[in-house]
């Protein structure tokens, strides 16, 4: 059968089907991992020996080459410089972290490739336009039947492909087996032309009976070698995106790669916003338990490590190699048991890391270069490999670590109970000095934000509540024998110091039995400290959580709050936030007003949005319209809504709910002096 000039099928075929495959394959492995260095040589590799095949296909009278371009290219053969890529390939694959003798041996064949392919290229080109036309030089020439130029092209490259195999021996493991799978498809799509051509030149009559066998005779030996090569750069692409031995990174064609690469840039600025928080977070810590317990959450947070430890630089072996290693380093050190310094390692360390599960280790270095603390990431979830990022976040983040420890000035070998944050229960609150703790729910232990003694004098014995404004622990006073209440931050944070100080400074300026009562201001770690009345009985919420309140109970609690406000009204002092979490109960069950942390803001209005007047969604200044609004509401809630409310209690609520702020009560005077009147109303008090 003839294809074209009458070219025989198999001939075309030999030269078509390999340069397609070439040309596809480069195409695919570049769409896959344009990015990496190693694949940019892979690359280079196929289009160049492409090339080789390339120039046959529209051979014969039928698709000649146009004569300007026969006479412009025909000495140029750019598959001569095949093998040179392939060297700069196999000294970057694998990768090996140790560099080796034979590593500096790679270097150097890799100039030896590019001076054979100068060679070669320049030789052909001369020959072609008659420069040269010696006996010895027309023997490189690239169609001679000599077949030096394809014998120095062979050598050359199985060269790099040992070179690939050879350096793998020090490669970790998974390039090992990224090197085993790779060679397996560069072997099979070139084993047969390579055992073709060291036959052709260790045997000469294998030479001599290809140039005289018959097409029939040449087919047996064509295909195989054709359709190997064919299958070569068709497979090693398939291990390139199957078994990624390179970065693997899909880069799609316009428009895909616009978007891909605002997605990218907005994933990287999160990373960065995620850890510009833990830094600020870091920077804030009060303690040393503290800073280990925020480095614990946001590396797990951060970069997905299953665990991680924070551990003295004692609990190192003796005679470690790791910590001059990490002494030196400025940044974290992989350690995972397939890499290459993991390997390295004295038995010692291995067994040691290999205990406790690390495979990322660091150090918080002091300024002077003391390594204070060691941090040992273990495998992160998911069974993935920490990548450069990861290894970035972390290493930035312990430099933050570093240098608010160093501002503690507090070691975690021996911390006091006025040092360090107790810890306490998450489910009922009881605190401890220890992670023992004492309540038997079998809850882990999390860290406290107040010591297990404040100020030498207050024990701290459980959680009341917490909340966005702060947290409160039950406290005992030592010296005076009374119950106190704790309140401090959950945590350091700009504004949150001026904001507890000033609620202190707004508490301390009121006298009144409805306005609980500040005994004092401690401060710990920079932190503020409330020492405040303790109300046995909880707070109003937790009292409504019980049934609601009956209207004569209604009615003394609101002439009680009533009076509070208008005490603190005189006085020009807001309380704006007037809820039923805000509203302690004593052991008789008096009501008081607590929390005056809004209490000494100024501006626009503030508070629990359910407790607000309907004026504070159009802005302006608050007023005393803001804490009767919020009384108001927390008496009908306490009542349990209007429906079961006597009729004078309800034309009560008409008037201090109405829309209009001209329509209520003025003044907590007057709300107080409204239900005077209802309290000595028989129906009211029956709660007829």
């Amino acid at each position: 059968m003839a294809v074209g000039a009458g070219r025989p099928l198999m001939e075309l075929a030999s030269t078509l089907l390999p340069t397609l495959a070439f040309a596809g394959a480069g195409l695919l492995l570049g769409a896959a991992s344009s990015r990496d260095r190693r694949s940019f040589f892979l690359l280079a590799t196929f289009v160049l020996s492409a090339s080789a095949f390339a120039r046959a296909v529209p051979a014969g009278p039928a698709l000649m080459w146009p004569a300007a371009l026969d006479a412009a290219f025909r000495g140029v053969f750019p598959e001569a410089f095949a093998p040179a890529a392939l060297w700069h390939f196999a000294v970057v694959f694998p990768h090996v972290r140790r560099f080796t003798p034979f590593d500096l041996f790679a270097r150097r064949a890799i100039a030896v490739a590019w001076v054979v392919g100068a060679v070669l290229f320049f030789v052909n080109l001369a020959l072609a336009y008659r420069v040269m036309d010696g006996a010895h030089v027309v023997r490189l020439g690239r169609d001679h039947a000599g077949n030096l130029f394809w014998d120095l092209f062979t050598v050359t490259a199985l060269g790099a492909v040992v070179a690939i195999l050879a350096r793998s021996r020090w490669a970790p493991p998974p390039e090992q087996r990224r090197v085993a799978r790779f060679a397996t498809a560069i072997a099979a799509g070139t084993a047969p032309f390579l055992l073709a051509g060291v036959a052709r030149m260790a045997l000469p009559g294998v030479d001599g009976w290809l140039q005289a066998a018959s097409p029939q005779q040449r087919l047996w030996f064509d295909v195989p070698v054709v359709g190997a090569l064919a299958a070569l750069p068709v497979l090693t692409t398939l291990a390139v995106i199957a078994d990624r031995p390179f970065e693997f990174q899909f880069a799609p064609p316009w428009p895909m790669s616009r978007w891909t690469r605002k997605r990218r840039s907005r994933w990287r600025m999160k990373h960065r916003e995620r850890l510009s928080a833990a830094l600020e977070r870091v920077r804030h810590a009060r303690s040393a338990r503290e800073l280990v317990a925020l480095l614990q959450r946001e590396l797990q947070f951060g970069v997905g490590a299953g665990a991680v430890r924070i551990l003295d630089r004692g609990a190192l072996p003796s005679d470690t190699a790791l910590m001059p290693m990490l002494a030196e380093s400025t940044a974290v050190l992989e350690m995972s048991r397939d890499g290459s310094l993991f390997r390295l390692m004295p038995r010692h360390d291995r067994e040691w890391l290999e205990a406790g599960g690390i495979t990322l280790i660091g150090a918080l270095k002091l300024r002077d270069g003391t390594v204070a603390a060691l941090v040992g990431l273990g495998a992160k979830r998911g069974r993935a490999s920490f990548g450069g990022r990861d290894r970035w976040f972390v290493s930035t983040l312990l430099s933050g670590a570093a240098v608010a420890w160093a501002s503690l000035g507090v070691q975690p070998a021996s911390p006091t109970e006025d040092d360090e944050p107790a810890l306490e229960c998450p489910r009922c609150g009881r605190v401890s000095a220890s992670e023992t703790l004492p309540c038997g729910c079998e809850a882990r232990a999390v860290t406290a934000a107040l010591p297990r003694r404040v100020a030498g004098k207050f024990t701290v014995v459980r959680r009341l509540g917490s909340g966005g404004m702060g947290v409160a622990y039950l406290g005992r006073d030592s010296r005076l024998r009374r119950d106190v209440a704790l309140k401090t931050l959950p945590e350091l944070r700009d504004g949150g110091v001026s904001g507890l100080t000033e609620e202190a400074r707004a508490m301390a300026a009121l006298n009144h039995e409805a306005v609980a009562t500040i005994y004092g201001l401690e401060i710990w770690r920079r932190t503020p400290v409330l020492v405040v009345e303790y109300f046995p009985d909880g707070t109003l919420r937790q009292r409504l959580a019980r049934g609601p309140l009956s209207p004569r109970e209604v009615i003394a609690l609101g002439t009680r709050l009533a009076g509070g406000l208008a005490y603190m009204h005189e006085r020009g002092v807001l309380h704006r936030d007037v809820k039923p979490s805000n509203i302690g109960l004593t052991g008789t069950g008096a009501p008081k007003l607590l929390d005056f942390g809004l209490a000494s803001e100024e501006g626009a209005f503030a508070g629990t949005p359910g407790y607000l007047p309907p004026e504070a969604l159009e802005g302006g200044d608050p007023n005393t319209a803001v804490d009767l609004w919020g009384l108001s509401t927390v008496l009908l809630e306490a009542c349990g809504g209007r429906d079961r409310l006597p009729l004078a209690l309800r034309r009560f609520f008409d008037r201090a709910l109405a829309a209009g702020p001209a329509s209520r009560f003025q003044s907590a005077h007057e709300f107080r002096a409204a239900l005077d009147r209802l309290g000595t109303q028989p129906a009211a008090r029956a709660g007829a």
